[in-house]
């Protein structure tokens, strides 16, 4: 049994508000948490308007399943239209 988790630097672009921000952050970590059926929230960047940072928790039996996981959040964060800036994590 393996845990992992990984913090997603994002880049936001055309918001003007943490109003704004909520609106597009919110249903990216909804989605993740469906999709992935992960723990996911924002850990920084609270009142910055250009980035966000999420962390997503997962546990899998295989640590190369939560590597390929990991990196279908990664793609999954780019489809939802968001840019990826900066990653980090660590897999026990």
């Amino acid at each position: 049994m393996h845990v992992g988790y990984m913090t997603y630097l994002l880049r936001l672009y055309g918001i003007s508000s943490l109003k704004d921000k909520r609106a597009v952050i919110k249903p990216v970590l909804n989605d993740l948490r469906r999709k992935f059926n992960a723990s996911v929230v924002e850990t920084g960047k609270h009142d910055s308007k250009q980035e966000s940072e999420i962390t997503v928790c997962m546990v899998a039996n295989e640590r190369g399943e939560l590597d390929s996981l990991f990196q279908s959040v990664w793609q999954r964060i780019t489809w939802n239209g968001l840019e990826v800036s900066g990653e980090d994590g660590e897999i026990w």
